[in-house]
């Protein structure tokens, strides 16, 4: 029989920790810092490598980063996915348009660089693809470690 009031539970609920922002979006920004500011050494090298790597890997196969495109609404997502490479995509897009380029083209209009008939085209958009899903993987992961969720 439970006691009278106690609303069957007698823990408070926990208050969910709160994440700094600037830690979130410095972690999007910079592949692999996050951790290293919550002191996940070896967890940050691996990360950045692999972000870094597979960006290289996409841009050396000839990919295409995602820009938007009028009526192409799944071009949006693939804008999206590659976005999480975060420097890597803006230093990308500055180095195809320039930056007086990328500011005039923005949201359409933009190079996404790449070249479709080569071989490696296909292959190296989804390497560019993989890649900032990872990192926005990785962002998660530093939100969880900081607000103590996970180790």
């Amino acid at each position: 029989m439970a006691k009278e009031g106690s609303g069957g539970g007698d823990a408070a609920p926990q208050e969910a920790a709160r994440v700094p922002l600037g830690l979130v979006l410095l972690a999007w920004l910079v592949p692999g810092i996050g951790h290293l500011i919550l002191g996940k050494k070896l967890r940050a090298y691996v990360f950045c490598a692999v972000v870094v790597a597979g960006f290289v890997t996409g841009v050396l196969l000839n990919g295409e980063v995602g820009v938007p495109k009028q009526n192409d609404p799944f071009s949006w997502l693939a804008t999206f996915a590659c976005l999480g490479d975060g420097i890597l995509y803006f230093g990308r897009l500055i180095w195809l348009n320039g930056l007086g380029g990328m500011l005039s083209g923005m949201p359409l209009g933009l190079d996404g660089g790449g070249e479709p008939v080569a071989a490696g085209f296909s292959y190296g958009k989804t390497f560019l693809v993989t890649s900032g899903l990872m990192n926005l993987l990785c962002v998660l992961d530093v939100s969880d470690i900081a607000r103590g969720a996970k180790d």
